[in-house]
């Protein structure tokens, strides 16, 4: 079963402000969208966007998240897994 979610990606430069992301969706807890994202900005030569989750609305399927910080992707992923762990110490991470 597939579930869509629409992100709303706000506050990165050059950048469309809604993305149609597709999700498999293997239970109810998994159902819910990402808690963090990183996306390669287009045209940057490599560099990527790291977004956190901000609000969600389950019945229309929308996620609004908000850029949090740009750069190399590995110290981009770093600073996004540390975020996960600080807010979400119990779950895990996708």
């Amino acid at each position: 079963m597939q579930t869509q979610w629409v992100y709303q990606l706000r506050d990165c430069p050059d950048a469309e402000d809604v993305e149609l992301l597709d999700e498999e969706k293997k239970d109810e807890e998994e159902g819910r969208p990402r808690q963090i994202l990183a996306r390669q900005r287009g045209g940057a030569d490599g560099l990527v966007d790291g977004y956190v989750l901000q609000g969600m609305d389950a019945q229309a399927h929308t996620a609004v998240c908000t850029r949090v910080l740009a750069g190399d992707p590995d110290p981009v992923a770093e600073y996004l897994l540390e975020l996960l762990a600080e807010v979400c110490p119990k779950e895990s991470a996708r």
